[in-house]
């Protein structure tokens, strides 16, 4: 829950010109949306409903849409797993990367998230054990990166004695 609310804080604190186009133009389709729904609940309520519907879809499904179309489009970033160090004296696992800014636009902060889950040979059960994983940390980076410049990152698990095997999920979102 807390990591929910630190990637909403953040994602508010980086509002950016970009959001504003995308979420003005949700807010001006609701609204039209609405207006046909208003005028037409007379004469052609099965249509009017129908556009209810889509109207109430369209609210919640589309701020995840802008953030996944601008994070795939305006704020596009590249992670690479460099390597992956298990350290038997410490039991620590260090996972080292790097982060390219491949954007459109000049990014101030990045937040990179690693996770680590059991591997398994069946890519069902594989797919299913990215649900609940072994451990999950997040850093953040404060660096500006311009467009195409790269940024090595290292993120150290504490603790970590697993002795089976594991693969290790990154993903980041930069503004």
């Amino acid at each position: 829950m807390e990591q929910i609310k630190n990637n909403l804080l953040t994602y508010l604190h980086s509002f950016s010109i970009y959001d504003a186009i995308a979420f003005g133009w949700l807010g001006f389709l609701l609204l039209i949306l609405f207006v046909l729904v208003v005028l037409l609940a007379r004469k052609k309520p099965r249509l009017a409903t129908f556009l209810l519907l889509i109207s109430i879809l369209a609210l919640f499904i589309g701020p995840f849409g802008i953030k996944y179309f601008l994070d795939k489009s305006v704020r596009k970033v590249d992670l690479k797993l460099e390597k992956t160090t298990q350290l038997n004296f410490a039991k620590s696992l260090v996972v080292n990367g790097t982060l390219t800014n491949s954007a459109l636009v000049r990014f101030h902060t990045c937040q990179i998230n690693a996770t680590i889950y059991h591997s398994e040979k069946n890519p069902y059960k594989n797919m299913l054990s990215q649900l609940n994983p072994l451990r999950s940390k997040t850093i953040k980076l404060d660096k500006a990166l311009e467009m195409g410049e790269s940024e090595p990152f290292k993120i150290v698990f504490e603790n970590f004695d697993y002795k089976g095997d594991y693969n290790v999920s990154l993903t980041g979102s930069c503004y």
